[in-house]
């Protein structure tokens, strides 16, 4: 008995040791920045906000403009060629950058608190009014961009593989640890959904391996204004592959929602 009391007291210490590590260590694993050297793409410029950098691309007098908020794994600039789309339906579009990240590598580590500090104000420098203002963003980027909504920015929310938090994310892909527990950084897309009241297009791929399919849905049938686009055979990435249509209803659907 006491072998057993013993050992099961050992297996208790080395699981909340583990928890431990976990707890500490997990921001590497939730923001791995990409280490190479961030690039300023044809056509676009940096614009500073303090500590904020974004890429700006398109005509200064846009009457929409879209601010773009990337993945975990991604820098601003990998969403080039997708703000050259919208560019050119003559719309303005800032790519922002992360604190941590590619022109912010040098402004300190990533934090939920800090890349809501400086998504809001890359929206400030952006200086256009909310009726002109579209908050668009992939993966980590639409917790980024439904917290911006949240806090009264924008006409329309446009959510590319959405999660209901990144504790529940990480919890399907650890269900051993307590996520929920031990991640300070929560990005809680779920629990403020109900009070946004934008007009939101959510698009998920059926057979997404980094976010839950269903969590994209869920979150989609949270908003009291959300639609849902399903990708047939998409996973995180390919969702643009797989439907080659998407993107027209994206631009379809920020055109019906934001005036010209």
């Amino acid at each position: 008995m006491k072998k057993a009391v013993r050992f099961l007291a050992v297996t208790i210490g080395v699981y909340v040791l583990v928890c431990g590590i976990v707890a500490l260590a997990y921001k590497a694993f939730l923001f791995p920045a990409p280490h190479r050297v961030a690039v300023t793409p044809n056509g676009s410029k940096i614009i500073e906000a303090g500590s904020a950098k974004a890429l700006r691309f398109g005509p200064d007098d846009a009457p929409t403009t879209i601010v773009f908020f990337h993945g975990n794994g991604e820098l601003a600039d990998d969403g080039a060629s997708l703000a050259q789309r919208f560019v050119s339906q003559g719309w303005a579009v800032y790519l922002a950058e992360y604190p941590g990240y590619g022109m912010s590598a040098g402004a300190g580590g990533p934090s939920e608190k800090r890349i809501y500090e400086d998504a809001e104000a890359i929206i400030r420098a952006a200086n256009v009014t909310n009726d002109h203002l579209v908050l668009m963003g992939f993966s980590l980027g639409t917790g980024v961009a439904t917290e911006m909504a949240t806090r009264g920015h924008g006409r329309a929310l446009v959510l590319l593989a959405p999660y209901t938090s990144i504790p529940a994310v990480a919890q399907k892909h650890t269900p051993m640890f307590p996520m929920g527990l031990l991640m300070r950084d929560r990005f809680d897309t779920l629990s403020k959904a109900p009070s946004v009241v934008l007009p939101v297009f959510v698009a998920h791929g059926d057979q997404d391996e980094v976010v839950p399919f269903e969590m994209g849905e869920t979150v989609a049938h949270a908003f009291p204004k959300g639609q849902f686009e399903a990708i047939s055979g998409a996973s995180h990435m390919t969702m643009f592959e797989r439907d080659p249509k998407l993107l027209a209803k994206i631009i379809d659907f920020v055109i019906t929602t934001t005036p010209l």
